[in-house]
């Protein structure tokens, strides 16, 4: 297969030799494993031996990290470590990258990522390391191009259409999507091509529901057909599935509001009130209500449609 080019939203770094380390954060935090993957490309591509070695919060725990990162292998001419979310590594840790980095080793590179948007903004100041904190809608096109050629190499086609609703649905991140168009390919098995209907089927809860059409009716306050669609995406949903949706929702906001998409223009002030409402939804999610995630979708939903 002809070598793809790499995302445009890592074509100015790829077009360089590896840097020491590389941040991505903000709308783009979840595509770290993207760079990793698209490093790993070019390289073996190149001929270049290489080491991918994916490391979780108990890793920085139970290794040395520094003695790690500075012992070359026999094997490989360059070390890939994708590292876990800054904001779940204790300071230290952090502490311990920034003074890595004042003398990092050629032989590795590490490929970081923030979900804390501040705090990671902080740490691109560190020497020898690349940052980068991308609009969403750019890392949404870097990752349907990916799913575009993982398609093709299951072979499969998947048109980039179909692409961006995947990508968009699972919330534009790598790990996600990866495990999602694994699920699809093999569900489409056989047919040559990989069309909407599947992702809706496989990963969208069991294809019970359209997202982008429930915040459709959700927008103009269409309270039955909205709450009709959303009651039958609870009777299949994955406690998961309710972040997703709110990722969703939040997306059909933005295209809408930029003016993209056949169903016209949302009124400011009902955007910043759904805004809103999609905030307190991820905060009363992540823990700050008891209620479960259905329950606090819902009271929240009969809200806007009043």
């Amino acid at each position: 297969m002809k070598p793809a080019d790499p995302p445009a939203i890592f074509r100015q770094w790829l077009s360089r030799d590896p840097a020491p380390a590389y941040l991505l954060y903000g709308d783009g935090a979840g595509i770290a494993g993207l760079l990793a993957k698209t490093w790993e490309r070019k390289l073996r591509g190149e001929g270049v031996p290489i080491e991918l070695h994916r490391w979780t919060i108990e890793d920085l725990g139970r290794e040395s990290p520094t003695a790690a990162w500075r012992s070359p292998s026999f094997f490989s001419r360059l070390r890939i470590f994708t590292l876990p979310d800054l904001a779940e590594m204790k300071k230290a840790h952090r502490d311990e990258i920034r003074a890595y980095l004042e003398s990092p080793e050629p032989s590795a590179m590490l490929i970081l990522h923030g979900t804390d948007f501040r705090q990671a903004r902080t740490f691109s100041g560190a020497p020898n390391l690349l940052s980068d904190a991308p609009r969403e809608d750019r890392a949404v096109e870097a990752l349907a191009q990916h799913a575009v050629r993982a398609a093709v190499e299951g072979g499969a086609k998947l048109t980039r259409e179909s692409a961006l609703f995947l990508a968009r649905w699972v919330g534009a991140s790598f790990d996600a999507l990866d495990t999602e168009i694994g699920k699809v390919l093999a569900f489409a098995a056989g047919r040559g091509e990989v069309v909407e209907e599947d992702i809706r089927a496989v990963c969208v809860s069991r294809g019970a529901v359209d997202p982008f059409r429930l915040a459709e009716t959700l927008v103009r306050k269409d309270r039955n057909e909205c709450l009709s669609l959303f009651r039958r995406f609870a009777a299949v949903a994955e406690p998961e599935d309710y972040h997703k949706l709110n990722g969703a929702v939040a997306w059909f906001l933005r295209s809408r509001i930029q003016g993209k998409g056949s169903a016209g223009s949302v009124p400011s002030r009902r955007a910043a009130e759904i805004f809103r409402a999609l905030s307190k939804i991820d905060r009363e999610m992540k823990g700050e209500s008891r209620l479960s995630p259905g329950q606090v979708y819902e009271i929240r939903l009969l809200s806007l449609l009043v």
